[in-house]
């Protein structure tokens, strides 16, 4: 019998333009999981839940026009959520995210977004 070559590198999806991403920009909230072990309920709103609600669809790469990197690092130091720049073998760098469910949408009157 042969053989068999798996490829277990993951397959993140291209993100080309920011039309890809996720189309809602309105608060929502998350529950997260931190580095540590607490979770906490965050509130997301603009680029920051278009670019964890992608992310909880499927790791990405992204374009440089795209710009999420600066997204990925403000969630992670502002927010603690658990976002990582990983690196295939061939040396492309892509963005996965743990620890992250979506809980719904802010109601109207219940505050501010983040």
């Amino acid at each position: 019998m042969k053989p068999t070559n798996f490829n277990s590198e993951p397959k993140p999806r291209w993100i080309l333009s920011v039309p890809e991403l996720s189309t809602e920009r309105s608060a929502a909230r998350y529950l997260i999981t931190r580095r540590n072990g607490e979770t906490a309920e965050v509130i997301l709103s603009k680029r920051k839940r278009q670019v964890v609600d992608s992310l909880l669809e499927t790791e990405l790469f992204c374009a440089s026009t795209v710009r999420i990197g600066d997204v990925v690092f403000r969630l992670k130091e502002d927010d603690d959520v658990h976002a990582e720049t990983k690196t295939l073998a061939n040396g492309r760098k892509y963005y996965s995210l743990s620890g992250v469910t979506y809980l719904g949408p802010v109601s109207a009157n219940s505050g501010g977004a983040v």
